[in-house]
């Protein structure tokens, strides 16, 4: 890991534990990604808004993935309700968007998904501000 623990911005953090707090699933998969992110909250670093380093994977970040069977795709992680796979949007409340909330360009990290674990590497991370300041205010 790049910078040794999960980053994350206060606004971001605290949307991501009230999200937490109030979802369920009766799926085994998605039960055991939650609790792995809340887990993961408990030793993040949590900055100011400008203190965040810009290869770290925030809310309305684009994310380049690759996996080591030779999967590339790029994504961008969002809020729940803006979620939408065939747009390429991952909820950050999915088994990938939690996977990499975060985390940062480099990093490689395993995460549970519904055919089994799986390691995602992360190539690249681009910021959308203006994005990620309104769902900071959302």
């Amino acid at each position: 890991m790049k910078y040794k623990t999960l980053i994350l911005a206060k606004s971001e953090y605290d949307i991501i534990k009230d999200l937490l707090s109030k979802v369920g699933s009766k799926d085994a998969v998605h039960i055991a990604c939650y609790n792995k992110l809340r887990g993961e909250l408990v030793n993040a670093k949590v900055l100011e808004d400008a203190e965040i380093p810009k290869d770290v994977v925030r809310l309305n970040s684009m994310v380049d993935i690759e996996t080591p069977s030779g999967y590339f795709g790029g994504y961008k992680v969002v809020l729940p309700k803006d979620g939408n796979v065939q747009q390429k949007k991952l909820s950050i409340l999915t088994p990938m968007g939690s996977a990499l909330i975060g985390y940062a360009e480099g990093d490689r990290v395993m995460w549970s998904f519904p055919g089994g674990d799986k390691e995602i590497m992360i190539k690249n991370v681009f910021q959308n501000i203006t994005s990620a300041e309104e769902a900071n205010q959302g």
